[in-house]
């Protein structure tokens, strides 16, 4: 009959459970990054990137509303026009417009 002490073997490696060679709970390894930081940018990159930012928040604004107005669209279609039928086409819109916008950044 052996002996079972519960260490590991010689020439096992395995951490033991509850052992582990990565960070422990409450150890946060430091996210990378860029090399880059923004204050050894040139006026002109910086007035670029503020232009850009503004165009991305008027476009995230825009697409927010955009389903509630496919929806409006879409009852306007049904009711006024009795497109119920080929109405629904509306609601492409939206992800048609922000696939197109994803892209042309």
């Amino acid at each position: 009959m052996a002996l079972n002490t519960g260490g590991m073997a010689a020439g096992d490696t395995t951490p033991k459970y509850g052992e582990s060679q990565g960070p422990q709970d409450g150890q946060i390894r430091p996210i990378p990054v860029p090399a880059t930081p923004r204050d050894q940018l040139s006026e002109a990159e910086r007035l670029m990137l503020a232009k850009r930012e503004a165009r991305r928040k008027n476009i995230n604004g825009m697409l927010a509303m955009s389903s509630g107005l496919a929806t409006v669209l879409f009852l306007i279609i049904g009711f006024v026009f009795d497109g119920w039928v080929w109405g629904w086409i509306v609601f492409l819109i939206p992800g048609l417009v922000r696939t197109y916008l994803s892209n042309s950044e």
